[in-house]
């Protein structure tokens, strides 16, 4: 399980491996390009929060394993939404089917 730790917030966000992996290169795109942009996300509440993504805010991913390659039709539809007005949202269901076979993944080998 990978996590992701925003601004000055003392709870990390837990997010399966797979998923961090695709996210941290998205992210990290954007801000090395200067672009900022929400980011929606399910937070261990179970509830959506929105994050401002930018380079003034600090951000830190941590995983588990490094070592997943990179499904490029996922990062392309990813960049695709956090290039959109609304942003990148984990919560709709084109990402959140890939949320949950993470979870699941995770599930299994624990």
């Amino acid at each position: 399980m990978g996590y992701l730790s925003y601004g000055n917030t003392t709870t990390p966000i837990e997010i399966g491996d797979e998923l961090i992996a695709h996210l941290r290169t998205v992210i990290v795109t954007k801000l090395r390009r200067n672009e900022s942009f929400p980011l929606t996300i399910e937070a261990s509440s179970g509830v959506a929060e929105t994050l401002w993504i930018h380079a003034s805010i600090p951000l830190r991913f941590v995983m588990e394993e490094d070592d997943h390659s990179l499904d490029r039709s996922l990062l392309v539809s990813m960049m695709n939404a956090a290039n959109s007005a609304r942003g990148l949202d984990l919560t709709t269901d084109e990402f959140s089917s890939a949320l949950q076979v993470t979870r699941g993944l995770h599930a299994l080998s624990a």
